[in-house]
């Protein structure tokens, strides 16, 4: 009895060691990588139900573009993700940023880009009216033309129907009018747009070439205090620590680039890649993932 006992208990051991092994081999993206939302200070203004929707976007990135799922939520796993709002740290950061000219710039271009995206959201409520009216104006003008039509092959309208359908002529010359008029604004806060665009990317450039230098100098503290992946040993899990954000898209790439090194991946060369050693503003586009962020897939993951 005793033997059996040492032989079963041997089975398990290498059936343990074997599943060890065959769990080696596997990349990271044949894993689940569970995650949970650990420390979350409130202080930036975003709900927790919010933050855990823009780690799924995030994660989505990389899931999309390997054709697996990779991450999901388990509120009790060992790996958190982290939203820590740290003064201390903030106020470092802001010391060297202003020591080293920065901070005029970043200021600058934080008021172009508040001043592009205001005046986007103008033009694109601007935009949806429009069409709204457009619409409409075209489906009462086929509805009049219709009748006009309709009472010509008789040989004209009776008098009652006849004032009706002028006094709908005159209301669809004024919404001629009106449209023609709010066609030519639209074109006008296009061209503005377009300089206000050229005037935020002009300095969002001027910005990204002080910051490269600044993280040189700092050994890229620029991107450690926005966030930081901090990878687990032995005993101890991995965790996600997010410290600032601009808005949600600047959040969103900080969580892609974190959630591509919990993949394992490294920095990349090009500077509007996402695996980029400096996390960069894009207020404009969604995070997408560049030749070199794919091919560091490729690497970690063995598509």
């Amino acid at each position: 009895m005793k033997k059996l006992v040492q032989y079963a208990f041997l089975l398990v051991l290498i059936g343990a060691s074997s599943y060890f092994v065959y769990q080696q081999t596997l990349s990271p993206c044949d894993k689940i990588l569970e995650y949970g939302i650990g420390r979350f200070d409130t202080q930036f203004g975003i709900s927790q139900s919010e933050f855990k929707a823009y780690i799924t976007e995030a994660g989505s990135i990389w899931e999309k573009a390997s054709g697996k799922k990779i991450f999901t939520y388990n509120s009790t796993a060992n790996f958190k993700i982290n939203l820590i709002y740290d003064e201390r740290q903030l106020a470092t950061t802001q010391k060297q940023k202003t020591e080293f000219g920065l901070s005029a710039v970043e200021e600058s271009f934080k008021k172009l880009d508040a001043d592009f995206n205001l005046f986007k959201n103008k033009y694109d409520q601007k935009i949806s009216a429009y069409e709204v009216a457009l619409s409409s104006y075209k489906e009462r003008k086929a509805a009049y033309d219709a009748k006009v039509a309709y009472w010509n092959s008789r040989g004209g309208a009776p008098k009652g129907e006849f004032q009706s359908l002028e006094t709908e002529r005159q209301y669809i010359n004024a919404e001629t009018e009106m449209l023609n008029a709010e066609a030519s604004s639209v074109n006008d806060m296009t061209k503005q747009l377009k300089v206000l665009l050229e005037e935020r990317n002009s300095e969002a450039s001027k910005y990204n070439k002080i910051a490269q230098e600044y993280n040189k100098k700092y050994n890229g503290g620029l991107e450690f205090n926005q966030a930081e992946y901090i990878s687990g040993s032995i005993g101890k899990a991995g965790a996600i620590n997010v410290y600032q954000f601009g808005n949600k898209k600047d959040l969103v790439l900080a969580l892609t680039h974190e959630l591509g090194h919990a993949l394992g991946m490294d920095h990349v060369e090009n500077s509007k890649s996402i695996m980029y050693y400096i996390t960069g503003i894009n207020a404009e586009t969604s995070p997408t993932l560049s030749s070199e962020d794919l091919a560091e897939l490729n690497r970690v993951c063995k598509i």
